[in-house]
């Protein structure tokens, strides 16, 4: 077991904020689930830190057996050690740092790709990070964030996403107005989630290559943006209720669009 150098420490210091993630390319995830999910993702974790209480468990000697022998740098830290650098208020013990990686909008991703999330300016890590999970349960091939959209790696993003950041590809900071043309002529139809107008989102006969719109709650979709969807969908409202949560919202259209695509219904995972 290596011992933490100063050096080390203060890089990762550096990742608890956004502008030493970005000039590091990496970020922080801790908790037994999204350790477990970076290493069977095949994802370049590039040191582990854990607690004696968490290597004393059977989950924690288990985790760390199988980063050690991949090679991967480890490291015990006191308790104390880690609620510094923790930003839960119960931490499970253990911690990482992952490289980032970088996804494309290629023509070969388009061309292999069905069922796609466009994100336009989502800034509550929160929903931003639901999203990418309620995307990769429903079988969406990727996700794709405007630049008015929170940082991907925010460690509420991370946690929200519940490992699902590690299954799919998400790719960062498109301008939608350039990309959603690209798309179309790779044959995507764009539907544009909206609150107040639009056809009802369940009387629709879905086409076998999907991208499905979604706003922030407080601004919704771009008008340029929302101008480039084929079609404009919404999800009634029946009580009094002015609006969805933004991810409750991206979950039902996206399971319905995965049901009704080209008339078939879909089964998947009970």
């Amino acid at each position: 077991m290596q011992e933490l150098t100063k050096e080390k420490l203060r890089q990762i210091y550096r990742l608890k904020t956004e502008k030493g993630r970005g000039k590091e390319e990496k970020f922080l995830i801790e908790g037994l689930r999204l350790c477990q999910e970076a290493f069977s993702s095949g994802w370049d974790v590039q040191l582990v830190f854990f607690s004696s209480e968490f290597g004393g468990s059977a989950a924690g000697e288990k985790l760390i057996q199988q980063f050690s022998k991949k090679g991967t740098e480890i490291f015990r830290l006191k308790k104390k050690e880690i609620e510094k650098l923790t930003d839960t208020e119960t931490p499970q013990g253990i911690m990482a740092v992952v490289k980032k990686k970088k996804f494309t909008l290629s023509r070969d991703f388009l061309k292999e790709s069905s069922l796609l999330l466009g994100l336009d300016s989502i800034r509550d890590p929160g929903n931003l990070g639901t999203m990418i999970r309620t995307a990769d349960a429903a079988g969406a091939d990727g996700v794709l964030l405007s630049k008015g959209c929170v940082e991907l790696y925010n460690p509420k993003v991370i946690r929200s996403t519940m490992g699902s950041i590690f299954h799919l590809p998400v790719v960062e900071g498109l301008d939608l107005k350039e990309v959603l043309p690209e798309m179309k002529v790779s044959g995507f139809k764009i539907f544009s989630s909206e609150v107040h107008q639009g056809k009802d989102y369940s009387r629709i006969s879905y086409p076998e290559k999907i991208c499905l719109l979604m706003g922030g709650e407080s601004s919704g979709i771009s008008k340029e943006v929302s101008n480039l969807a084929d079609e404009r969908i919404k999800i009634p409202l029946f009580g009094k209720a002015e609006s969805l949560n933004a991810s409750v919202a991206a979950g039902i259209l996206l399971y319905e669009m995965v049901r009704n695509k080209n008339g078939t219904s879909s089964e998947g995972k009970t």
